[in-house]
């Protein structure tokens, strides 16, 4: 028995207020180009958000676009986005981005801090908040309460955490006062 096939996209419901105007313009277009009104809506943002950068503000100094900093996930697209100084982050997306870098072995793949792990992001950012507030009400007993948490919930998505708190790496056993044999 074939299943019945489920939309798998979810949509949002905008209502906007237009004068008569511009509602007719909608109207025009939408006849003309053989599209619905959201269609021609739709393809009128995304035309007009191609157009638009703003500055990374980093040391490359290059300009980004919607395109750069979307991402599937809403916890990538809410880090990124936290990023950008010319976006206007609140302080609560600013807190979550200055946890999400001090436990960055749950957010990103190395230490610069340039690729999140967008599994692990997955499973953590619906509680975000919560880990963010553990960490700040426990950090002065137990300065790494919260990411034991984060392990525990990783453990409870089957999944494998990262080591926490990380460990330092052993400093090099090469003895410089050895003599270089050339």
């Amino acid at each position: 028995m074939a299943k019945a096939t489920t939309k798998t996209g979810k949509s949002e419901t905008l209502t906007i207020r237009l004068d008569p105007k511009t509602r007719f313009i909608l109207e025009f277009m939408s006849r003309v180009n053989g599209q619905t009104i959201t269609t021609v809506v739709e393809r009128a943002i995304v035309s007009a958000a191609s157009k638009t950068t703003v500055s990374r503000g980093d040391e490359y100094d290059a300009d980004v676009s919607w395109q750069d900093l979307w991402d599937v996930s809403e916890g990538v697209r809410a880090l990124r986005l936290a990023k950008i100084p010319g976006l206007y982050p609140t302080y609560e997306e600013e807190k979550r981005l200055a946890f999400a870098e001090e436990h960055w072995p749950f957010f990103y793949s190395d230490t610069k801090k340039n690729r999140l792990l967008n599994f692990f992001v997955d499973v953590l950012w619906p509680r975000l908040d919560e880990f963010v507030q553990m960490h700040d009400d426990k950090k002065h007993e137990d300065y790494f309460a919260a990411g034991k948490a984060m392990q525990e919930a990783l453990k409870g998505a089957k999944m494998e955490p990262p080591e926490w708190p990380p460990q330092k790496k052993p400093k090099s056993t090469i003895d410089l006062t050895d003599d270089i044999p050339f």
